[in-house]
């Protein structure tokens, strides 16, 4: 039974705003990096580090926040630390050197961390297993639609109004939803008094750090986290410098990916009942390999095009719908540590793991898009492996 104590469909609604804003703090300002080092007068490696050092600094306060929302609610740490992205997000859009940048997205990210900790919480709270299942699989999908045409309207305001612009946008419309969970998130988790007491915290992440499910999980989904920072990082360069299309051809084929997301993210939730959630996670995991030896083969074969690309990162993204719905239920579920434990160790081990992978592709890019393939494929073996691991009979 799924608990009935709070009103899941307003916490669903107000979960998929907040994320939708972490979605909106990378894709409005993705079009723009391949001119970005012009403007500042630097090189595309450091430009790309405004999104790397983003998802690290994300992952920076990870375990803090879940033992703070286990000690004061979920409520409050959400609520605050959303003060503060609004007020980064505002400083990103004054930055005057890519130094300031970095720094203010930095800044953006270790406030974005809370975001991520509490939705998987709050979602663990209210459903059980199978309601979690189609909670994530709504979630992941509906969250998915925004970035379709964020894209496109991150590259017309560019153009427009300059790379400012877009960090204005994304600030006004943080304050806005700060607003809205302020008025209607309700609470979803009593506070527990001892959650912040040294020996509790380190009895759940030890607990946590020696599960080889709850590892193998995290694996996978920080499989899934790779792709897509590394798609931020490095696709935009392969289609503006490499095949020489225009900044909205990316921005159109990033929102293309983003819809066979939102498809691969809905088909687990009619798999739920069905299959049991490993089942579904093998399935993703399955696509995600076919697309990424796909890829592999086109780039080494020297048969690169915007269409020979589109086809397959469509079959990666479609993957990694029924992937990141299911990975991060199946790791939370491996052992009865904390929620809010659970949920920071989980997202801090798939976001160092994830930008150390983007970093990784950076250090091995020599203007192709050979690095890409090289680095998908890997994570994917990685992750076929993780799941051979966390899926094995005691």
């Amino acid at each position: 039974m799924e608990k009935e104590s709070i009103n899941k469909n307003i916490i669903l609604v107000l979960l998929i705003l907040t994320s939708t804003l972490m979605t909106m703090a990378n894709d409005l300002y993705a079009p723009g990096l391949p001119h970005m080092p012009e403007y500042f007068n630097t090189t595309a490696d450091k430009v790309k580090l405004t999104i790397s050092f983003w998802a690290l600094a994300y992952g920076s306060l990870l375990l803090i926040y879940g033992p703070l929302s286990e000690r004061f609610g979920r409520r409050p740490i959400l609520v605050g630390a959303m003060v503060i992205f609004t007020g980064c997000s505002f400083y990103c859009s004054v930055a005057t050197s890519i130094e300031q940048l970095i720094a203010a997205r930095a800044l953006q990210g270790a406030a974005a961390g809370a975001e991520g900790v509490l939705v998987l919480s709050i979602i663990r709270d209210c459903f059980d297993e199978q309601g979690q299942v189609r909670a994530f699989s709504v979630y992941r999908g509906v969250c998915a639609i925004p970035p379709i045409i964020t894209p496109v309207i991150g590259a017309y305001v560019f153009l427009w109004f300059g790379w400012q612009a877009n960090f204005i946008l994304l600030a006004v419309s943080a304050a806005v939803v700060t607003m809205l969970l302020w008025k209607f998130l309700t609470e979803s988790k009593s506070p527990a008094i001892n959650a912040v007491s040294s020996g509790k915290i380190v009895s759940d992440y030890l607990q946590l750090l020696s599960s080889a499910r709850f590892i193998s999980f995290a694996v996978i989904m920080a499989s899934a986290i790779a792709f897509l920072i590394v798609f931020s990082t490095t696709v935009p360069f392969i289609v503006v410098n490499i095949l020489g299309f225009t900044t909205q051809t990316f921005a159109y084929l990033q929102a293309a990916m983003m819809i066979v997301f939102v498809l691969g993210s809905l088909s687990a939730n009619r798999l739920a009942g069905r299959l049991t959630t490993s089942r579904i996670l093998l399935l993703g995991i399955g696509v995600v390999a076919v697309g990424s030896v796909l890829l592999f083969a086109i780039v080494q074969g020297d048969k690169l095009t915007l269409a020979t690309l589109a086809v397959p990162l469509a079959l990666i993204s479609f993957g990694n719908g029924p992937v990141l719905t299911t990975a991060p239920i199946l790791a939370m579920n491996a052992t009865d540590s904390a929620t809010g434990a659970s949920a920071a160790m989980l997202l801090t081990f798939t976001s160092v793991l994830g930008s150390s992978t983007a970093v990784i592709e950076g250090a091995l890019n020599d203007g192709s898009a050979r690095a890409l393939t090289v680095v998908m494929v890997s994570v994917t073996l990685c992750a076929l492996l993780a799941f051979a691991t966390g899926t094995r009979k005691k």
